[in-house]
């Protein structure tokens, strides 16, 4: 999987204010609904809860990766979000996200859905990536590290 056909530059944001868990995966909805128009955000929004329900997606680390099967999707869709403050993901280590890359993924992907976020979690495991994303001056920067995963 090339991640340069995974997320865009406008696929990101940083410093986005959210309140909670609930805020980040409604901010996602709709910066993946104003991205791609055929998909809802509501539609989306439930399926990131859905999936959050079966356990969190706070990998620890200050990072998230939700994640979810979006029917009518072809392609898997990724967005990247930095928060201005940490919100509780119920994480495994308890700590705070500041650092979100969300996964869309079509309803049929089971291998390419479990090698992206693979690929991701390795990346987001390494400490400097993470002090990266958190340091980043522009959406530019951080889209530069992010394809080259």
């Amino acid at each position: 999987m090339n991640f340069d056909n995974l997320i865009k530059i406008e696929q990101i944001r940083t410093n986005v204010n959210a309140s909670s868990k609930k805020k980040v995966l409604e901010t996602i909805s709709q910066i993946v609904s104003e991205c791609y128009p055929q998909y809802q955000s509501t539609k989306i929004f439930e399926t990131l809860v859905e999936r959050e329900r079966l356990g969190s997606t706070g990998i620890g680390h200050g990072v998230a990766l939700p994640h979810g099967r979006l029917s009518d999707c072809k392609e898997p869709i990724g967005i990247f979000i930095s928060l201005t403050e940490g919100v509780d993901f119920d994480a495994i280590d308890q700590q705070d996200v500041k650092l979100i890359f969300a996964l869309l993924v079509p309803e049929n992907s089971t291998q390419a859905h479990l090698q992206i976020l693979a690929k991701l979690a390795e990346f987001f495991r390494q400490e400097e990536n993470r002090q990266t994303l958190n340091n980043a001056a522009s959406s530019e920067s951080i889209y530069q590290l992010l394809i080259n995963l």
